[in-house]
């Protein structure tokens, strides 16, 4: 089954150019990595002082949920990634 990224409509083929690896945290659509939005989430907690982002803090969403949830919130970088 090939899997299609619910922001774009691309479809996920064997060659590796579209590859729909994650789901948003919110409403669960299959994004590809384009389409991926990481945050930090601060509903997640963390005990982590060493001013490292913990990956256990980071949530992805698409687009429409980072609007409703996140408004404020900056989409990391893709190259931090």
């Amino acid at each position: 089954m090939a899997w299609e990224c619910s922001d774009c409509n691309a479809r996920e083929e064997e060659d590796g150019k579209v590859v729909v690896d994650a789901v948003c945290h919110h409403c669960g659509k299959p994004l590809c990595r384009d389409h991926q939005q990481p945050l930090i989430d601060d509903a997640f907690a963390t005990s982590e002082s060493d001013g490292l982002i913990p990956w256990d803090r980071i949530a992805i969403h698409c687009e429409s949920c980072r609007r409703i949830h996140h408004l404020r919130a900056t989409v990391m970088d893709k190259a931090a990634r």
